[in-house]
């Protein structure tokens, strides 16, 4: 029975090869893109997972509601709190503190740039990282190090690098450590990440201010617990020990009584930090959850719409085994046994189709994560199993219906008929909704995809408000060891060939800064406005090309322009009490500080907690720096003829090819300083990880919306085929009548394009509820223009008119005598 249910399957394949394929390949297509975007939910909602006892590890971050401003969250804690709440809290198994400063790294010959990272002795009871070389117990002794693979090769090109030495050059201080133990590079699905792992020392605890300040922030604490109780126990303490731990005078105080009402620290679990850093000041920026259930949500729309396209073709198929069903249960055969026949053919089908959707998905795996930046890969011993129960879900469900119309065939009516039944109307009515369904989720892809890359289009090209066409940020300058030779390191740059102009200044495209301090307005009461200060050096607005609004710009001759040479505040202070000091603002401080005009705010004074006084010069328009999610924050800036703490030199270049002019940058750079190396990238460059998420964004829309109309359009293709043979007679008829062939022709077209017409009013309202929502993510957005909805309507009945015409062509063309005798 087996060997004749097999080839009787085979004899329906192969009499409607047609049909056969494009069902195979709508489900095909359908799996693999399943297949490919659930891997992606997968990869992006597993990070951290791969650490041990990652679920027991929390991180504790600091919500600050400072005076006139909403809350803010950020991933970095005061360090002095850790050891309080190791003597408050029992409940905490072991912490650690991370401070990764930026550092110049020498091995031999080889020097470069990196993050070294100064822990607590308890670090790998909390990271238990794994080791590659070396012991535990003694890798994190003082004079010590621990080094990743990538690192240890790097350096001595092997990972067998235990024992040997590095210099660290941190701020002017050069330390030479001893690689205790190397570790494996870390996964890509990791929101912490390592280089250089070092132990706190008491010098370094001395010149970080977060060691002894409540009110100053270096760098995250992990907290591992015993238990689920064990975190919620803190959690509920975590306020009275904020209470009663920060409050009072003191150099370890915020020095308020009621610091309570200003901090509020929370613990977040590691495995969720990936999705709740996304807009916070965290290192690695995080995932926005909504788009990541969105490609979850296209995948299995994806295997929805193939499946329905199995269905509508599978249906429209059956019909021409009417007889063949009739045949046999006049000889015996029962509906149960027919039934169970057609689902095993649907399960086969499906089969086929799960292995040729696999294949495409190992192909595509490799494409998809160079266009995303993911590291996804097909863990066999989880997706094979997978498979094979959607193959059986898929098979059954998709091929029920269409089992049980072919076996509900009268054996009577159809052998005494003169042509195969068609479903009557009500299978009819059931191919249009099921096209309706297809083409509505088709036309929405489109509409998404374009609103999508018009979005990221506009960031691309929005007005930043300074130039970066041409220009060079480097970052080498801000080592602090330079800090003296600021200025004879920019003038040899001035000096190349090629460049126009170049500055400095402590803030740089693609920083998110948290140099904020509070400001006093002569005359106003209530709370003091917080606002971003940047510390800047000669032509800074000259060679950003930021544009002048108002007033004048910072001139080197006035001594009254000069703020002292610091970008430190606490400096600025202490050097220049009881002075005035020029200063310019962008136009966004403008409502903050309580001017109406630019006019109105030049002459202004305000002051930083009282001294000194800043006199309003000028007023600049708002400079983007930081993501385009994020407003532009009201900002003030200062002059400094002198060194600038942790400062960027920014290079204006002209006439002068990109490769070129970085060559002669570096060789002027290692003239003046050739123990430092040169990092320098275009502003772009250093723009780029901004658009990179939307830009993923958009090419998966854009896959989804092409395989979404693919797979509707092969849907409506086998429907067209289906159809238009079974109504050749009805055509004959027709033209005998006297209908021409292009009436038959719009006839013919306009029936099957009518569903999709109809599919818009469905599609238009989810397209726009959708973007309207993803838009809302962005301070600069374009507008919901028609025309996107306009535009993906009109092409969809485009691809539909197109891929029905021919069939409508070919049946309109026949000649009345021929398709009467057509059978």
């Amino acid at each position: 029975m087996t060997a004749n249910t097999l080839l009787t399957f085979y004899r329906s394949l192969s009499r409607h090869k047609l049909f056969a394929a494009l069902n195979v390949l709508g489900l095909a297509l359908g799996i693999a893109v399943f297949l490919v975007l659930t891997l992606i939910v997968r990869y992006e909602s597993t990070f951290d997972r791969w650490l041990p006892h990652a679920s027991q590890i929390y991180r504790l971050d600091s919500i600050w509601s400072l005076p006139g401003e909403t809350p803010k969250e950020y991933t970095e804690t005061t360090f002095v709190a850790f050891d309080l709440l190791r003597q408050d809290f029992p409940q905490i198994e072991s912490g650690t503190r991370i401070w990764s400063p930026g550092a110049t790294i020498k091995a031999g010959s080889i020097i470069d740039t990196d993050h070294v990272s100064y822990v607590d002795p308890g670090f790998f009871d909390v990271f238990d990282l794994p080791f590659v070389q070396g012991e535990r117990l003694h890798a994190l002794a003082p004079g010590s190090v621990v080094v990743t693979e990538s690192v240890a090769r790097k350096y001595f090109g092997t990972t067998r690098a235990v024992g040997r030495t590095l210099q660290v050059n941190r701020d002017g201080k050069v330390s030479s450590l001893a690689i205790a133990a190397v570790i494996r590079d870390l996964p890509k699905d990791s929101t912490v990440a390592f280089s250089l792992i070092t132990v706190i020392t008491p010098s370094v605890k001395e010149g970080v201010p977060s060691f002894r300040r409540w009110g100053s922030s270096s760098g995250p604490i992990f907290l591992r617990f015993h238990s689920p109780g064990s975190v919620e126990q803190v959690r509920r303490g975590l306020w009275d020990f904020v209470a009663s731990r920060a409050a009072g005078p003191g150099e370890n105080q915020e020095g308020s009584e009621h610091p309570e009402d200003q901090l509020k620290l929370v613990l977040v679990s590691l495995p969720d930090t990936h999705f709740h850093d996304l807009g916070l000041d965290a290192q690695v920026p995080g995932a926005d959850r909504r788009v990541v259930l969105s490609l979850g949500t296209i995948g299995a729309l994806a295997l929805a719409m193939a499946a329905v396209n199995y269905v509508n073709l599978a249906t429209a198929r059956s019909d021409l085994r009417a007889r063949e069903v009739a045949l046999r249960k006049v000889v015996g055969a029962t509906s149960y046994m027919l039934v169970l026949q057609f689902l095993a053919e649907a399960l086969s089908l499906v089969g086929f189709a799960a292995l040729f959707g696999f294949a495409i998905t190992e192909l595509a795996v490799p494409v998809v994560n160079a266009i995303g930046g993911w590291a996804i890969s097909i863990d066999y011993a989880v997706v094979v199993p997978a498979m094979l129960l959607l193959v059986v879900v898929l098979g059954l469900g998709a091929g029920l219906y269409p089992s049980l119309v072919l076996a509900s065939y009268r054996p009577a009516q159809v052998l005494a008929s003169a042509r195969m039944p068609g479903g009557g109307r009500l299978g009819g009515r059931l191919r249009q909704a099921l096209v309706l369904a297809q083409f509505s989720g088709a036309v929405a892809f489109i509409i998404c995809t374009l609103v999508v890359d018009s979005q990221v289009d506009f960031l691309r090209n929005a007005d930043r408000g300074f130039e970066r066409d041409g220009l060079i940020i480097v970052k080498s300058l801000q080592t602090s060891g330079l800090s003296d030779r600021q200025n004879s390191i920019l003038d040899a740059l001035r000096g190349v060939p090629g460049v126009v102009s170049a500055t400095r200044g402590s803030r740089e495209p693609d920083s998110n800064s948290n140099n904020g301090t509070d400001v006093s307005i002569p005359g106003r009461p209530g709370p003091n406005p917080s606002m971003l200060y940047e510390t800047v050096g000669r032509d800074y607005f000259q060679t950003y090309g930021v544009r002048l609004v108002a007033g004048r710009l910072f001139d080197a001759n006035r001594v009254v322009d000069d703020s002292a040479g610091t970008a430190s505040l606490d400096r600025i202070t202490k050097s220049a009490p009881h002075r005035t000091v020029s200063t310019i603002i962008n136009m966004s401080a403008l409502p903050v500080l309580g001017f109406a005009d630019t006019e109105a705010a030049l002459g202004r004074h305000f002051s930083l907690d009282g001294d000194p006084t800043l006199n309003v010069i000028g007023v600049v328009q708002d400079v983007r720096f930081m993501s385009p999610r994020e407003p532009v924050s009201p900002e003030f800036y200062l002059y400094s003829s002198g060194p600038i703490d942790d400062a960027q030199a920014a290079i204006r270049t002209h006439g002068v090819g990109r490769e070129e002019i970085m060559q002669r940058l570096e060789t002027a750079w290692r003239r003046v300083v050739p123990d430092e190396p040169f990092l320098a990238q275009t502003a772009d460059e250093r723009l780029e990880e901004f658009y990179k998420p939307d830009q993923q964004h958009a090419r998966l829309f854009s896959g989804g919306a092409i395989l979404a109309i693919t797979i509707a359009i092969i849907g409506l293709y086998g429907l067209a085929a289906f159809s238009t043979t079974r109504r050749v007679r009805e055509i004959g008829i027709r033209k005998t009548l006297g209908a021409s062939t292009q009436n038959l022709l719009l006839l013919l077209v306009g029936q099957f394009t009518r569903p999709v017409l109809l599919a818009n009013l469905i599609a238009w309202p989810i397209a726009w509820a959708a973007m309207r929502a993803w838009l809302s993510g962005f301070d600069e957005r374009i507008a919901l223009s028609p025309f996107y909805f306009i535009a993906a309507s009109v092409a969809a009945l485009a691809l539909s008119t197109f891929t029905v015409a021919g069939q409508a062509w070919r049946v309109a063309r026949a000649e009345p005598a021929r398709a009467l005798r057509h059978e």
